[in-house]
């Protein structure tokens, strides 16, 4: 990893270590940390160049439902918006596919049907 990498990764986790984030947050290493959302876990692995985020519905990484990867430049502005009091995170689940996504808290939930499923973060 390079010193502009090493950076990069220093940065989003001294962001994680000094912001009053919503939740529950573990730092579990140099680069990896979870943030419990109620109902909804993330778990943020930082690499060179891009942060992998897994979620689930409980903190076990057995059940994982899926995950998606964000430029490390963009990680902050991605903690920022989950922060935000005024919106929650939904995942979207459909036979071995998810789909992750942020919203507005005001925004009527989905209900779950036989196929797919909706999940809410409650924080």
């Amino acid at each position: 990893m390079s010193v502009d990498n090493k950076e990069e990764v220093l940065a989003v986790m001294e962001f994680v270590k000094s912001a009053k984030l919503k939740g529950t947050v573990e730092i579990i290493s140099d680069n990896e940390f979870s943030w419990d959302l109620g109902g909804i876990f993330l778990r943020f692995l930082v690499d060179n160049r891009e942060t992998t985020v897994l979620y689930s519905r409980r903190k076990s990484k057995l059940f994982e439902i899926g995950h998606f990867h964000e430029d490390n430049c963009n990680v902050i502005s991605l903690i920022q918006d989950i922060n935000s009091e005024d919106k929650r995170v939904h995942i979207a689940a459909l036979l071995g596919c998810s789909d992750f996504g942020i919203e507005h808290k005001t925004e009527k939930k989905k209900k779950s049907w036989v196929l797919v499923r909706h999940y809410y973060s409650e924080i």
